[in-house]
């Protein structure tokens, strides 16, 4: 009886192996998404998500010094929810949970973190837009090059970020 049991849950652990590796690998690479990232309240900002190589990034964050993150999706009624997290070691971390409707619209929540010795300031920020087709991401190698000629102090849209 012990060894059934033993034996069923090996098989179980076996079969869902992949189906978890498949819900966590890059659900979203290849796509893009255009719109307004800024305050909840009020995103304002022109903006894109892109996705590749189970890497995300936001073009508005990373000409402000926050690096590509990696995301883990899954599959649920409600289309496909990603999180992630992008960091600046300079300007804080940023925590994305977010939501790909069937038709292509993107809703996200940030919670921007920013901890200093005396005190930790926390804002919540939203994404939200459409699914360009037929647009590739940008190359991840591109993208961490152009990160690392930044420079934030310099982009007015960073001073919000």
């Amino acid at each position: 009886m012990a060894y059934a049991f033993v034996r069923n849950a090996l098989l179980a652990v076996l079969l869902l192996a992949p189906v978890q590796a498949q819900a966590d690998g890059g659900l979203l690479d290849g796509r893009v998404f255009a719109g307004v990232i800024g305050p909840v309240e009020n995103p304002d900002l022109k903006d894109s998500l892109q996705f590749s190589d189970r890497y995300f990034w936001s073009d508005i964050c990373t000409r402000c010094g926050f690096a590509p993150g990696l995301y883990s999706a899954q599959v649920t009624e409600e289309g496909i929810q990603f999180s992630g997290t992008l960091e600046s070691e300079s300007r804080g971390l940023f925590t994305y949970s977010g939501l790909v409707s069937d038709d292509g619209a993107i809703t996200v929540s940030i919670q921007w973190e920013k901890r200093r010795w005396y005190w930790t300031s926390r804002r919540e920020i939203a994404f939200i837009g459409n699914l360009l087709e037929g647009t590739s991401p940008t190359n991840l190698e591109e993208i961490q090059a152009q990160l690392s000629a930044s420079d934030p102090v310099r982009n007015p849209a960073c001073a919000r970020f």
